[in-house]
């Protein structure tokens, strides 16, 4: 006998399967809808348990890493973030990337110079500053030099009396930017590069460049060096005791002691960033071996060495004997080329990549560092114009409405407390130690609103401390994760607005800690309101 099957709604009526549909949908939001954490929850004190990751907080290993601080100029300097490079010279009107030494001074013949363009649009882009580019390898000098006839002074250039070094420098005091110089160690026209006789030859240029421009931000020392180029060895020790005696407000980069190559040119950063590493491994060897061999090696520099990816963590860090506090700079050029050429005009980034880069430089503990190279006739090209304005507006308008009063309270799962010192953290007045195990701060706001930044900043005079630490928004009474983070260093940019798909308006922002190098002190936590 066959037995004829029955559909469910005929076995158990139409009503009886509404109530399991109820049923299904009831289960499937509890399980799959974003875990909810109410203030008087079972779940709280183990959701918002800070026992540091199980690892240590305190012991010689700890204190060994929190005793690498920073210098006073590094400390300054780390409020820099956004700085940028421009790329000029000799190569700018032989459409190269790099030159060959043996070039005639007369091609070096632009028709319009205009400093004050080039500052001014780096300015409106957000930048702080300024290195430009006063010798590259070809060994061509922007300035005239009086150590050698392969300069500005021997150019078409207003007569040979052209200084375009000196005007950039006064275009960057007319508009408030620091100045900074990249001069090339490397020289492929000076006939005494690899003998002790060039050591001498360019103390003498760094010395000029050092005494008649004014006060230098930066100096930046490129590491790259030809495949035929003379095994020669420059004598570093000197050339930074110079800079430190006549420029002592100066931060020496890339081959220098106070900031780091990140290790490529394309301004990748690594999820945690640490300025806070072994010594050895960034030694003037090292950073000449990364670095580009001949004009077209660019592959390796578009991504950070798989080797590379760790630099900062306690088991990598450890390791070493001698450590070192060496922030991270993030370089990379707006077109596809360090010096401008006309048929790369479609290569310019957009603001929006501009944008990220930024987020992930800046906003990671790295600095930005954006070179844009002026045209032949002496100005930015406009599609860096207006990729720069653009990009400029968007920085400016993310972070042009900050939230100055709120409530702080600090603590832990079973004792928050509102803490006057960590209330001054909203204006950036005074920095705050968190206490032992009392890693959770809770911000409260005056008013609901859609928060689209957090941005949070170590005090670096205690060292780079926090190793991982979570956002959570409050909205009607609950908290929802809405980032997950690692390292803050001089600054970390939590981008609540594309973490969450519907952001509601929050009530309060609560972070929790989760790991430090001992108790974390920051220096300053600041809010935006979606624009």
């Amino acid at each position: 006998m066959k037995i004829k099957k029955t559909h469910p709604a005929i076995m158990f009526g139409d009503a009886a399967l509404a109530v399991l549909v109820v049923i299904a949908l009831v289960v499937c939001t509890a399980l799959f809808a974003p875990m909810r954490y109410a203030p008087d929850d079972r779940f709280f004190e183990k959701g918002w348990a800070t026992d540091n990751n199980g690892y240590a907080k305190e012991g010689a290993d700890v204190e060994r890493l929190i005793s690498v601080r920073p210098t006073p100029l590094q400390i300054e300097y780390s409020d820099m973030g956004y700085y940028s490079f421009i790329h000029y010279g000799m190569n700018t009107f032989t459409d190269r990337e790099w030159g060959t030494g043996e070039e005639d001074p007369a091609q070096f013949n632009p028709t319009k110079v205009d400093t004050d363009q080039w500052v001014r649009v780096l300015k409106e882009s957000g930048s702080q500053g300024v290195i430009f580019t006063v010798k590259h390898h070809d060994g061509f000098c922007l300035w005239p030099s009086a150590y050698t006839e392969h300069s500005i002074k021997n150019s078409p250039y207003m007569d040979g009396k052209g200084d375009i070094v000196k005007q950039v420098s006064d275009s960057c005091k007319k508009y408030g930017m620091k100045f900074g110089i990249y001069l090339s160690p490397w020289d492929m026209h000076e006939e005494t590069y690899g003998t002790d006789a060039y050591n001498d030859f360019f103390v003498n240029q760094l010395t000029e460049l050092c005494t008649n421009y004014g006060e230098l931000f930066a100096i930046w020392f490129d590491g790259a060096k030809g495949e035929d180029a003379p095994d020669f060895e420059y004598d570093l020790d000197r050339y930074f005791a110079v800079i430190r005696e006549l420029q002592p407000n100066c931060v020496i980069a890339n081959q220098g002691p106070d900031v780091r190559w990140i290790g490529n040119e394309a301004a990748d950063t690594r999820e945690s960033e640490w300025s806070v590493i072994s010594r050895g491994s960034e030694s003037a060897e090292a950073i000449e071996a990364r670095s580009q061999q001949n004009a077209d090696d660019t592959s390796k520099l578009q991504a950070v060495a798989s080797d590379a990816e760790d630099v900062g963590s306690r088991e990598v860090v450890l390791q070493y004997k001698t450590l070192a506090f060496k922030p991270a700079e993030a370089d990379v050029s707006i077109r596809k080329g360090w010096f401008y050429h006309e048929s790369e005009d479609n290569t310019v980034k957009s603001a929006e990549t501009l944008t990220d880069m930024y987020y992930r430089t800046v906003g990671g503990n790295a600095f930005f560092l954006l070179n844009v190279p002026p045209n032949k006739e002496g100005v930015i090209a406009e599609p860096d114009v207006q990729a720069l304005q653009a990009f400029g507006k968007q920085i400016a308008d993310d972070f042009s409405k900050p939230i100055e009063n709120a409530a702080v309270m600090v603590g832990n799962a079973n004792d928050m407390r509102q803490n006057e010192q960590a209330g001054a953290l909203l204006n950036g007045d005074t920095s705050y130690m968190f206490e032992d195990n009392a890693y959770i701060l809770d911000i409260d706001l005056e008013k609901p609103c859609t928060i689209s930044r957090v941005v949070l900043q170590e005090d670096l005079a205690y060292s780079q401390r926090i190793e991982a630490f979570d956002v959570y928004v409050k909205t009607d009474g609950y908290y929802k994760k809405a980032d997950a983070c690692t390292v803050v260093g001089s600054k970390k940019i939590c981008k609540l607005d594309e973490n969450r798909r519907n952001p509601e308006k929050a009530e309060g922002i609560r972070i929790v800690i989760r790991q430090s190098r001992s108790n974390p002190v920051l220096r300053s936590i600041q809010l935006y309101e979606k624009p």
